[in-house]
């Protein structure tokens, strides 16, 4: 728990989504990162298929080399690195009284930070 500079207790979050492109309903990511997801969606859903069918092994294989060549794209396009962290934003606490409120609250009087 923080105090913003007019004293009132603020909560330090993440925003999930938004910055400049929050409007948009277009996906994130780069090309490569999509390319490397469909190749591996693309190989469970050819694996998956392949176990009803038989099994078929040879659509098994395409499916697991698919998968296989999606890993390697990831690694290749460094998919992690999509990740979108926004700015930290400071919201007021709500105040509520869960038990866990009132020990904090209790810890915050002990301490002396009221």
């Amino acid at each position: 728990m923080a105090h913003s500079r007019h004293g009132t207790r603020y909560v330090r979050g993440y925003v999930t989504e938004g910055g400049m492109w929050a409007p948009t309903t277009s996906h994130r990511g780069r090309v490569g990162s999509w390319i490397a997801v469909a190749l591996i969606i693309t190989g469970f859903t050819l694996a998956a298929v392949s176990l009803p069918l038989g099994p078929d092994w040879w659509l098994m294989g395409a499916g697991l080399i698919a998968m296989a060549l999606g890993g390697l794209v990831c690694l290749a396009a460094d998919i992690f690195t999509d990740v979108v962290l926004d700015d930290p934003r400071y919201d007021e606490e709500e105040m509520h009284s869960t038990p866990l409120h009132k020990i904090k609250e209790r810890q915050r009087e002990l301490s002396g930070d009221a």
